[in-house]
């Protein structure tokens, strides 16, 4: 690899990682969201099933139906995500965050006009289903927006292969070690975590803010990734004119 093309793949990583970190963000916060305002998760389906089985074995099957909706949708909205992402290129690269965005700017509408538990935490869920597949893997490291677990038990695999000293499979050069592999992981973890605080703090402090935070985050990286299409059409449209 040379020197002008590692640095290309640095510059392309980074704007992955600042990506992925926003969206990392938005999922916790969403997430608090949804658990203070309706005792139910939008993004942690594990907690959600387990809530529903025992919320049915005290006698709540309401309860148990507003967990077990979540999860409904959430798949939903990840089936919707992952068809975005495997269809063409423009759509893939707008198409799951512009229907994430979709999907919380209609809660926020339908919360002001008529509050329903029900339709919020379905287009909660949806929506941080379809946000898994806004970014998918940062260089050759696979990750999940907002799949904590899944992403806790990559984090320790990789410092487990790092004491092994094991190298990295598919690796992309010198640099790109288990610990630093490690280290991004454990870098989207603690976007998640802020988010969940801001949540946290927007819903005990400042309830009317509600979602605009997490919207807002997405409308910027929406558009970065629109700014970021366009040069090339001006181009081919400015050679197609000489």
């Amino acid at each position: 690899m040379t020197i002008t093309s590692a640095s290309s793949l640095f510059v392309a990583h980074r704007e992955e990682r600042l990506q992925a970190f926003a969206l990392a963000s938005v999922a916790g916060y969403v997430d608090a969201h949804s658990l203070l305002r309706f005792h139910v998760y939008a993004s942690f389906m594990s907690g959600n099933t387990t809530r529903g089985g025992v919320d049915l074995s005290g006698g709540l099957p309401w309860n148990t139906a507003l967990n077990l909706l979540a999860v409904l949708f959430f798949v939903v909205g990840a089936f919707l995500g992952a068809v975005l992402l495997y269809s063409r290129e423009r759509a893939a690269r707008f198409g799951t965050l512009a229907v994430t965005l979709g999907l919380l700017v209609v809660d926020m509408l339908a919360g002001a006009v008529h509050p329903s538990p029900w339709l919020s935490v379905a287009l909660l869920s949806a929506a941080m289903g379809c946000l898994n597949s806004t970014v998918t893997r940062i260089g050759g490291q696979p990750i999940n927006i907002g799949y904590v677990s899944g992403e806790l038990y990559k984090l320790a695999e990789h410092l487990a292969l790092a004491y092994r000293n094991l190298p990295v499979e598919h690796s992309e050069g010198p640099t790109d070690t288990h610990l630093r592999r490690a280290a991004l992981i454990a870098s989207m973890w603690g976007m998640f975590l802020a988010g969940a605080l801001a949540g946290g703090l927007a819903e005990h402090s400042l309830p009317a803010v509600g979602l605009w935070i997490p919207v807002a985050v997405l409308i910027a990286v929406l558009a970065i990734r629109i700014g970021r299409s366009w040069p090339p059409v001006i181009q081919s449209h400015a050679a197609t004119a000489e």
